[in-house]
């Protein structure tokens, strides 16, 4: 009995210490699952303190593999990308070279800086300037490296802009036609530009300032100019427009005019004199000539009237001795030498010569032609103004803007200046870049055109044979309030002396002018311009080696030809024309008239006018045609653009559209090839 009391107690001994040793495991387990769920906490808060910090934070390995990035970095760049993107690609060129150095010294166990910059590239192609620091940390267990991001792009902006801004002003102080200074209330100066000592006669500001210590007795050419000076500025503050001559040491005597504000302190002391000073000596010297001036200004007057009414007579003319000129030149190379009428085509080519030559002299009345004209191709300028060094620095200044050309094949040629031309090109072309801050897209197009009507816009395009050139843009516009003044010389929205002098389109307006052609002008703001300039043909070769198509390829056998135009002097140039090519021509004024013309006549090709007032146009006199001669054959011309009408008498069997001016080898191959077509 005695020994089972023993083992009894034992065992409860024994069973209470494996009670006591389960509760401390028990708690040995909470406290364990407690620091678990502490650390956790403290990984989460400090991850999420990560994720929500400003500034972007990275961990990478020693490969430069990210295995962490907050959000400030993923708004950069997705975690993808930075393990995909190469570094060239997210770095500006300059930041790129200094990530292969320091990559290299870490290589060879060099010292790097912990803290450096770099310029990146963001996905949306934005440069960002980043302050980064690196240092080595313990992640998960393993040696990594963390680098953090700092921002400074706005920082680094409004240095730049600081600097520029002290540039900007050090130059305007450097630089200004005006001279600028400070003196104190004794005439010693604190300070002047190179302009204001330039004005005064000295090399340099410090020349100036060591040599002149007292400005009444040593500027002033009359000392008590100084006094009226003083009085003035007790009198109202400061001095404005105050006219007073200066001793210069080479030129005796010069006219400044001086502009001056008090510098007082707080009890109303003068400290300083600020101001600028101009020389105005040009100014009362004209003043002094202004009444020789008057006069002369009086017969310019008189002359610019006289020349505005000859260069209008002298325009209507040109247009007249155009057609005498051309159809002489025509009948002479029919005429042969032996011929009795032989002598009076000469008179009459000569005659229109001479005229030609006093149109010339009304236009140098009115001061405006182009001396030394030449026979031009359009097309040729603009290829070879393409070269010029003027348009290579004008595609790098403007290096997201592209120049696109759309140019007619068959340009027919224009009379006059190939410099005036080329200039005015560029001017339209370097306007037309300016307007596109954000890059974009110039077109320069060159077409034939036939204007059967007036066009009303700009400017008034009379009807007539041009070459037409147009730049457009896809620019901001010209506001509508703007849009009349474009031309007028000096006016511009540029900032001067850093974008043009505003001269630019003034050279446009008078060059096209000079050529006797128009301008138009289509704006809208935000879709940017275009700029169409017409220029009057001429029936001239620029060489005899620019035919080289022989005409005997192109000449008639007889064929029968009925033109049909609404205007006389059309109708009656290409038949002409045709006539000479050996066919046998008729022509009408109307649709009407060709359909009753066919009713009794057979024709073997129709030489149809697509635009036509008021009546039938050509797509209209064409189906009526086919009902009465069904397949017959016809080529259609007009002044415009082809349209879609041109296209609809194309598919009803209609053969080549020919764009009027006409030009008698692309008229005489359109006729040819429609003769020949089965």
């Amino acid at each position: 009995m005695k020994d089972q009391s023993k083992t009894k107690q034992a065992l409860i001994q024994e069973l209470d210490s494996l009670r006591r040793r389960i509760a401390e495991l028990e708690q040995s387990e909470s406290e364990r699952k407690r620091a678990e769920e502490a650390l956790h906490r403290a990984e989460e808060n400090f991850r999420r303190s990560l994720d929500d910090s400003p500034l972007g934070i990275r961990i990478v390995n020693a490969e430069g593999e990210t295995i962490y990035a907050n959000r400030a970095i993923l708004d950069i760049y997705s975690l993808e990308d930075l393990n995909t993107t190469p570094v060239k690609k997210r770095y500006t060129p300059e930041s790129f070279a200094e990530y292969k150095i320091r990559r290299e010294k870490r290589k060879r166990g060099d010292y790097v800086p912990a803290e450096y910059e770099i310029s990146i590239v963001r996905k949306d192609g934005e440069i960002r300037n980043l302050q980064v620091f690196r240092k080595e940390i313990l992640w998960d267990g393993e040696k990594q490296f963390q680098v953090i991001y700092h921002d400074i792009t706005e920082r680094k902006r409004a240095e730049d802009a600081r600097k520029q801004a002290e540039e900007k002003y050090r130059n305007i102080f450097e630089n200004i036609l005006e001279g600028i200074y400070r003196t104190t209330p004794a005439g010693r100066f604190v300070i002047l530009n190179p302009a204001f000592a330039r004005i005064c006669g000295y090399a340099s500001p410090e020349e100036m300032m060591e040599k002149v210590t007292d400005i009444a007795n040593q500027l002033y050419a009359n000392p008590e100019d100084r006094l009226r000076f003083r009085k003035l500025i007790v009198a109202e503050g400061q001095v404005k427009g105050f006219d007073v001559q200066f001793k210069h040491p080479t030129k005796g005597l010069v006219w400044v005019s001086i502009q001056s504000n008090p510098i007082r302190d707080e009890q109303g002391n003068i400290l300083y004199y600020d101001g600028t000073i101009e020389d105005i000596t040009e100014r009362k010297q004209a003043e002094e000539e202004r009444k020789v001036l008057q006069e002369r200004l009086q017969r310019s007057e008189k002359m610019e009237a006289l020349g505005n009414l000859a260069g209008g007579v002298a325009h209507d003319l040109n247009n007249v001795l155009g057609l005498v000129v051309g159809y002489a030149e025509l009948l002479l190379m029919d005429a042969d030498e032996s011929s009795s009428i032989r002598p009076q085509l000469v008179n009459i080519m000569n005659g229109g010569l001479k005229a030609a030559a006093i149109v010339a002299d009304l236009l140098t009345l009115a001061r405006r032609g182009v001396p030394g004209r030449k026979v031009l191709n359009l097309n040729w300028i603009i290829a070879d103004s393409q070269q010029l060094p003027e348009f290579e620095k004008l595609s790098s200044h403007h290096s997201s803007v592209r120049i696109r050309t759309d140019l007619e094949p068959d340009l027919v040629n224009i009379s006059g200046s190939s410099v005036h031309l080329g200039k005015t090109l560029f001017n339209l072309v370097s306007n037309a870049s300016e307007s596109m801050t954000k890059g974009g897209i110039v077109t320069i197009k060159t077409a034939n055109q036939y204007l059967e009507k007036p066009i009303q816009g700009y400017d008034e395009v009379r009807e007539g044979d041009y070459v037409v050139l147009s730049v457009s843009d896809t620019g901001e516009g010209i506001p509508a309030a703007d849009l009349k003044r474009i031309f007028e010389p000096f006016y511009t929205k540029k900032v001067m002396g850093r974008s043009g002098t505003g001269l630019g389109l003034a050279v446009v307006w008078g060059t096209v002018k000079d050529h006797h052609g128009y301008i138009n002008v289509e704006s809208e703001e935000g879709k940017g311009s275009i700029f169409t300039l017409y220029f009057p043909v001429t029936r001239e070769d620029i060489s005899a080696e620019a035919s080289a198509i022989s005409i005997s390829e192109y000449m008639g056998s007889g064929e029968s030809i009925l033109i049909v135009d609404d205007v006389k002097g059309q109708r009656d140039l290409a038949a002409t024309m045709l006539q000479k090519l050996n066919y046998n021509v008729a022509s009408v004024s109307s649709g009407e008239e060709a359909i009753e013309y066919l009713k009794e006549h057979k024709i073997d090709l129709m030489v149809l006018d697509m635009i036509m007032d008021p009546g039938m146009d050509g797509l209209d006199t064409y189906k009526k045609v086919l009902e009465i001669h069904p397949g017959q054959k016809a080529i259609i011309v007009s002044g415009f653009s082809e349209s879609d009408r041109v296209i609809t008498a194309q598919t009803l069997g209609a053969g080549a559209y020919v764009r009027k001016p006409y030009v008698i080898e692309k008229l005489g191959l359109a006729v040819r090839k429609e003769l020949d077509r089965k």
